[in-house]
């Protein structure tokens, strides 16, 4: 029983690891993926949450576009899942010349942007509908 009980445990404890590493995995992709921006290219930003059920949603919609549009347009994530997560997409959106969007947006999850120039062109929230992306992403994308 004794061993079952550490089984057991060190099964949850590996489940649990790997949710983390998922996790930050996630994290390090959103933050290679704008590391990896072209200041040149226009920027789709996506205010987030873990919490957020319309955000699961629109995620795996903008995401898999993305890869689509890899080198025409960049992708920023501002997650506002916590205090820390809204903090850091603060300076992160400081840092872009988005402070006005995530202000006005930042409790508005599912929201996504389009920027060109460092003008927005594009917002939706709460959006599932592939072809309005497709349609803003070849928008934004024509010269």
């Amino acid at each position: 029983m004794k061993n079952l009980k550490m089984i057991l445990f060190a099964g949850l404890f590996l489940v649990g690891l790997s949710a983390v590493s998922a996790s930050a995995q996630d994290s390090m992709m959103s933050d290679k993926m704008m590391m990896k921006s072209n200041p040149k290219n226009p920027t789709v930003a996506i205010i987030r949450a873990d919490w957020c059920s319309a955000c699961k949603e629109v995620e795996p919609i903008v995401n898999g576009l993305m890869q689509s549009y890899e080198g025409k347009l960049n992708l920023v994530v501002l997650d506002v899942s916590n205090d820390e997560s809204t903090a850091k997409a603060a300076a992160t959106a400081k840092s872009l010349g988005l402070t006005s969007f995530f202000e006005a947006n930042k409790k508005s999850t599912s929201t996504v942007g389009v920027f060109k120039n460092k003008k927005q062109i594009f917002k939706t929230t709460h959006n599932p509908n592939r072809d309005v992306y497709v349609a803003a992403f070849e928008k934004a994308t024509r010269s």
